[in-house]
């Protein structure tokens, strides 16, 4: 039988259809996370129950990431670097054009860009019991 060979094209097509599809239920995780932390706190959704909203399986779960935190972990740390980069394009813009604009002004802007709804309130909570965790160590 002759050994099929698969063209260096048609492998990098399918990583790239790989990452999509990985990105895809990562987004899906992702906003079951957001619809459900509307109606209950994170300690009390289930990883079974956020896979059935998000239409996926344990294992995809699993393949993305290690507990349900790590979503919000990994979603603090991109708003908070997302954040940073905002302030030191601020920070440039004023050096350079002279632009008198006041931190607080700043954080206002952002605060009008955030709803408050009980996803945000749900994910507070969290936070701050997460604080209080490492505090308490």
């Amino acid at each position: 039988m002759k050994k099929r060979m698969i063209s260096p094209k048609s492998l990098k097509n399918l990583s790239q259809s790989n990452t999509e599809i990985n990105q895809l239920t990562r987004e899906s995780i992702e906003t079951a996370l957001l619809f459900l932390l509307e109606k209950k706190e994170l300690k009390h959704i289930s990883i079974s129950e956020l896979v059935k909203k998000a239409g996926v399986s344990r294992n995809a779960f699993y393949r993305n990431y290690k507990s349900k935190e790590e979503i919000l972990e990994l979603a603090y740390a991109k708003t908070s670097q997302n954040l940073m980069d905002k302030w030191q394009q601020l920070q440039k813009k004023v050096q350079e054009e002279g632009i008198q604009q006041s931190f607080t002004d700043f954080l206002q802007q952002q605060k009008g860009k955030v709803e408050d709804t009980k996803t945000f309130s749900n994910i507070s909570q969290w936070i701050k019991d997460k604080t209080n965790q490492l505090n308490n160590r």
